[in-house]
């Protein structure tokens, strides 16, 4: 097998630097409770091996287009060694669920080594209540989000089962394709991705620019976009140590906090992670009242058939995070007013993002755009002040076998240029909120996690005094008509 990648997968490696790693974090919670066994590491790793299948770009490895001719490739590697990939480590005392996130706050800051595939699995024991963490580092240049949440749902089973399948594919990777056979298929390949991505870049262009002048004709503030950045402490160039914490929030806490009219579960998102990171910046001396941050959001695009687990078919849009309101209903109208705007462009820019771009842009291209942002200090990032994301989970359990997931953890990455990372991802009725960060920018996640929650119980705080004012309202309606009723009696 030797398969091209795409313009954003080859994006992402040429972002990453031994510092800004491109690796996301899929973490999942199980709970052997209910195997009549117990837990058994051995077992979870035949598991492992007998469902690799399901997931076959485990076994897919990096190799660079000669010359620079094309995008890289992936090419199944023969060496494959599932215990190189696949850890045991038992968590740091006390076990608990913050013990876990300084454990993952360490691994996250692991490059990957690109002479074999892109991703390790530490499988985290001695967890409260006998539960086990799978704490998977997987490179972005494998799949986005959207992809990632298919393939979790090939990997494990819908219903509670300890069958396997009898008899899974047999493997038989091919020799890894000489420097010649790549070259000769780099020569083969680029024509035909000159002449398919060169109309769509140029006429993505041209939408681009039609776009902007529309705003500017229609008297409208040009949309958000990296070039409008504000200075902020948040905004640097990246340290080698990352920050990570999360947690489980109630969905039902942010449909309660959806207080004004048509406000969204992520318009509620935004306006608390705005509330947040206005705090935050207090304390770190910055004045939040200068007026909102630009805010990088993952959009979803459309996936080719037979690529519903695999390949970035994601482009970025931007939208403002109001840090400048300090009234929730305020922040709240202002998140709501512009998301509306966000979803607007989107629709209008189709075909004009990053997407189209990225699959004519050489892997020097990307690294000089790289280099350039680490020379202006990280003033300038592609995601913005912050990236933020809300990804849709499954809404019903997973089973590895018999043993349940009981939660599931995502992220994403961050840039020079944007040091924070938050991202909410949904699992069974949970919200799960993540925050990365480069260590020196946040040493302590869980002051930015607790500014979160009291944003939210603020919300819900208001939801319940309007409640409440309708309840009585109602009392005294009904009061009025036992009032004149008997009046009239």
């Amino acid at each position: 097998m030797m398969k091209r990648m795409g313009g954003v997968d080859a994006m992402f490696l040429g972002m990453e630097t031994p510092r800004a790693y491109m690796h996301t974090f899929k973490i999942a919670i199980l709970d052997p409770a209910a195997h009549p066994e117990g837990w058994c590491f051995q077992r979870y790793q035949e598991r492992m091996q007998h469902r690799l299948h399901r997931i076959p770009l485990f076994r897919w490895r990096y190799m660079p287009a000669p010359l620079g001719l094309g995008h890289p490739l992936w090419v199944e590697d023969p060496d494959f060694y599932l215990g190189y990939h696949l850890r045991r480590v038992a968590c740091p005392a006390p076990g608990d669920h913050r013990a876990l996130c300084e454990f993952m706050s360490s691994v996250y800051a692991y490059q990957l080594d690109r002479s074999r595939p892109l991703w390790i699995t530490w499988v985290v024991e001695g967890l409260e209540g006998g539960k086990v963490a799978a704490v998977t580092l997987v490179h972005h240049a494998y799949v986005d989000g959207v992809g990632a949440s298919h393939a979790m749902q090939q990997f494990f089973n819908l219903e509670p089962s300890e069958e396997e399948e009898h008899d899974p594919p047999r493997w038989l990777p091919p020799p890894v394709p000489s420097w010649s056979r790549r070259l000769l298929a780099g020569i083969r390949d680029l024509p035909g991705l000159i002449a398919t991505g060169l109309p769509i870049a140029v006429s993505g262009l041209r939408k681009k620019r039609k776009l902007d002048r529309a705003y500017r004709d229609a008297g409208k503030p040009p949309h958000p976009s990296p070039a409008q950045m504000p200075a902020t402490p948040l905004n640097r160039v990246l340290s080698h140590g990352r920050t990570f914490v999360c947690e489980s929030i109630p969905l039902a806490n942010f449909n309660k906090a959806r207080i004004i009219d048509g406000a969204t579960l992520n318009d509620v998102f935004l306006c608390c992670a705005a509330g947040a990171l206005r705090r935050l910046l207090q304390d770190m001396d910055y004045d939040p009242s200068q007026g909102p941050l630009v805010a990088g959001i993952p959009v979803a695009g459309e996936r080719p058939p037979g690529m519903e687990g695999e390949g970035n078919f994601v482009s970025t849009d931007f939208t403002w995070l109001h840090i400048e309101f300090e009234d929730p209903l305020e922040r709240l109208a202002a998140s709501h007013a512009s998301t509306d705007e966000m979803k607007k462009h989107i629709e209008a820019a189709r075909g004009s993002d990053i997407t189209a771009l990225a699959q004519l842009s050489p892997m020097l291209l990307t690294r000089f755009i790289a280099w350039m942002i680490r020379r202006k200090g990280g003033k300038l990032g592609l995601a913005g002040n912050v990236a933020v994301s809300n990804v849709p989970g499954p809404r019903e359990p997973l089973y590895l076998g018999p043993i349940e997931v009981v939660n599931w953890f995502s992220t994403g990455q961050i840039f020079d240029g944007t040091s924070l990372n938050m991202t909410l991802w949904s699992y069974c009725g949970k919200a799960n909120l993540c925050i990365l960060a480069d260590s020196k920018v946040l040493p302590d996640g869980w002051v930015l996690h607790d500014y979160f929650c009291e944003e939210l119980a603020v919300l819900n705080g208001i939801a319940d005094q309007m409640t409440a004012q309708e309840e009585l309202k109602g009392t005294a309606r009904n009061t009025q008509s036992t009032t004149r009723r008997a009046s009239k009696r």
